[in-house]
């Protein structure tokens, strides 16, 4: 693919015919809105090149299924640092931005058809529950918590109850879990950016006998707020604070759920720890505090876990 030379794409005004300024003095009727400046021209091929780096990314086996907004938000924040003038360049960078908040969770191709024929022919809840487990190993972020789901559970029945509905943002294969702390018929809103999962996530949801509301979503992208009883933010927060500083205080303050879980992982995906937990603790409590909301903290596996409460305190 040649490179666009922003310059060479200049051009000289050119009288353009105004019929409703005929015989009203000078130009003879011709306006000007045909000029086209040096910056008009160079925003014209920076809007062209991120055209062709979303193209280019979503042709990509690997992420033909992602949502679109999301990888063109990436391009124009790639191709908004100047460090690639070539479109090559650019392609590779933006796949590198969604292999860190997408393909490392990911990675081997899913076989969603096979993991929803089993849960189909499952013949009863514990048989549910062994196909469940087997699918959620493929994402890196449930297999991590497989070893600490029954915790989890508990530790989330305890302080919630059983909601009637949910909020599941930047979900992954979370919702297969649902089975271990929610009863049936749950209203379960289920987002991802990846168009295949969603799917998924939704024919699981609706097989365990939810009501599923699954959906492609761009966090960033203000989309509209569904309103629960509680929504789950597990392990999102620093994913979407490398996108775009300042995302986490933007996005709990938007979502109405009365009450928040809140997760951070405490180690990375290669197993080392580096002080994650304290880092993230400390920025996430100084938020808390700015905007007054009440926590309970707990740890469970490599999981720092908070359960917001925003409702006002009585009395």
């Amino acid at each position: 693919m040649a490179d666009r030379d922003a310059s060479s794409l200049a051009v000289p005004w050119v009288p353009e015919r105004d019929p409703s300024r005929a015989g009203k003095g000078i130009g003879l009727g011709y306006g000007v809105r045909a000029m086209v400046s040096p910056s008009e021209a160079a925003d014209e091929a920076a809007d062209e090149m991120v055209d062709d780096v979303v193209k280019a990314v979503l042709a990509s086996r690997r992420y033909r299924s992602v949502h679109p907004a999301t990888v063109r938000r990436l391009a124009q924040r790639t191709l908004s640092r100047g460090e690639h003038r070539r479109p090559v360049d650019a392609i590779k960078a933006t796949k590198r931005a969604l292999h860190q908040i997408f393909g490392a969770y990911l990675p081997q191709p899913p076989r969603y058809d096979r993991w929803l024929a089993a849960l189909r022919d499952a013949p009863d809840p514990a048989a549910q529950r062994d196909v469940l487990r087997r699918a959620m190993v493929q994402h890196a972020s449930t297999k991590e918590r497989l070893d600490y789901l029954e915790a989890l559970a508990a530790a989330l029945v305890g302080r919630l109850g059983s909601p009637r509905s949910v909020l599941d943002v930047a979900c992954g294969l979370q919702p297969l879990a649902s089975p271990w702390w929610l009863d049936p018929g749950v209203e379960y809103h289920a987002w991802d950016i990846d168009r295949a999962l969603v799917q998924f996530v939704g024919t699981c949801l609706e097989l365990l006998g939810h009501r599923p509301h699954a959906a492609v979503v761009d966090l960033l992208g203000s989309p509209p707020w569904p309103s629960t009883e509680v929504a789950l933010v597990l392990k999102t927060l620093p994913c979407l604070e490398q996108q775009q500083a300042g995302a986490s205080d933007a996005l709990l303050g938007s979502i109405p759920a009365p009450r928040l879980v809140v997760s951070f992982p405490t180690r990375s995906l290669g197993g080392r720890a580096k002080g994650m937990g304290r880092t993230y603790a400390d920025r996430f409590e100084a938020l808390l505090s700015a905007r007054g909301w009440s926590a309970d903290r707990f740890e469970v596996g490599p999981e720092l876990v908070y359960v917001v409460d925003r409702r006002a305190p009585e009395g």
